[in-house]
């Protein structure tokens, strides 16, 4: 009887495992931007033929790509609420909840490709708190960042290679630290969501625009702007991120799965984001678009009339910004990350 009843119960926890292995996990993914898209769209894309592939299909993905489900500033809370187990969302929107992991956004603190990479790689000190603190206030856990590309101006008739062009102008932000900015250096800021920036250029809401190249490609945006000024003012970044109850459900075969899959792609996005992005202002410019640099004095200006933006990030968050400022202060001491490789000091003003 002791024996039956031990293979009993052996069978029964085969079973139980077997069962686990098999469970069938359906998970839905909130996109703003098209599929087609060459860096949110297709990153997500990849990413869910490499996990169906790896789960020989026990993990299956629908995308809702083109804001379908929500629109970029409200797909954090759709993944909080459970609405939508995964979504793609832009840096900013969680800094609206969390204003001390602001600290990529600071105007001209992250503003070369080496020096982001850095900080956003999964083993860096800056991107751990951030991600903590995110998991912590809000319920969702990060499985990927990825560069969207550096901040520009888009606007019409005019750059804004000094901060005295923007004096007066109607500009559009996508966060509050990016209303600090322009309102610091002279400009009036107007939060518009990336879907509405072609209309709100042709009804004369905006002026002009800050956001990144893949939202001037994405938005068709030489339709009603000419210009585009590469100030490279902060880093855009966008993460997958997935309700961390729904992750806690899953199978730790599934979750291993989703967690390896994602590295790669993060990897991937990585390295291809460069080349994209030249390749968009190749198109830019043959859609008769204009692109300016900024000078090292120009940055020096935008650096000064910008530098209570900083002042006002570490007088308003505590312990948490003082421990990212001092994680960024030790990681500009790394050899990858003192300065800027195009950087050679040529400032003409006497």
């Amino acid at each position: 009887m002791t024996i039956r009843l031990s293979c009993l119960v052996l069978a029964w926890l085969l079973a139980s495992a077997f069962h686990v292995e098999a469970q069938q996990t359906k998970l839905r993914a909130s996109l703003q931007t098209p599929a087609s898209d060459a860096l949110l769209g297709q990153s997500l894309v990849r990413f869910k033929q490499e996990v169906e592939k790896r789960s020989n299909n026990a993990i299956s993905m629908e995308i809702f790509d083109s804001g379908k489900l929500y629109i970029d500033d409200h797909v954090v809370q759709g993944v909080r609420s459970g609405g939508v187990e995964m979504g793609i969302a832009g840096f900013n929107q969680f800094s609206k909840s969390i204003p001390a992991i602001d600290v990529m956004e600071q105007p001209f603190l992250f503003n070369f490709e080496a020096l982001v990479r850095a900080a956003m790689s999964p083993d860096n000190e800056i991107r751990r708190l951030i991600d903590k603190a995110i998991l912590d206030a809000l319920g969702v856990r990060i499985l990927w960042w990825q560069s969207a590309g550096n901040q520009v101006f888009v606007s019409k008739g005019r750059n804004t290679t000094e901060p005295r062009q923007i004096k007066g102008q109607k500009i559009r932000v996508f966060s509050d630290t990016l209303g600090q900015f322009v309102r610091h250096c002279g400009g009036s800021p107007v939060m518009v969501s990336a879907a509405r920036l072609q209309e709100a250029f042709l009804k004369s809401e905006i002026d002009m625009a800050t956001g990144a190249s893949n939202a001037i490609f994405v938005r068709e945006l030489w339709k009603v702007a000419d210009t585009i000024t590469r100030t490279m003012h902060a880093p855009i970044e966008f993460s997958l991120i997935i309700n961390d109850k729904v992750w806690q459900s899953l199978p730790e075969s599934h979750r291993a799965i989703l967690t390896e899959a994602a590295r790669r792609e993060e990897r991937q996005s990585r390295e291809t984001v460069t080349k994209i992005e030249a390749g968009l202002y190749t198109q830019f410019r043959q859609k008769g678009m204009t692109v300016h640099d900024l000078t090292a004095d120009q940055v020096a200006d935008w650096r000064a009339c910008s530098a209570a933006v900083l002042e006002n990030y570490l007088h308003g968050n505590a312990d948490l910004a003082r421990r990212l400022m001092a994680a960024y202060g030790k990681l500009r001491t790394d050899p990858c990350c003192t300065s800027r490789p195009d950087a050679g000091g040529n400032f003409n003003r006497r």
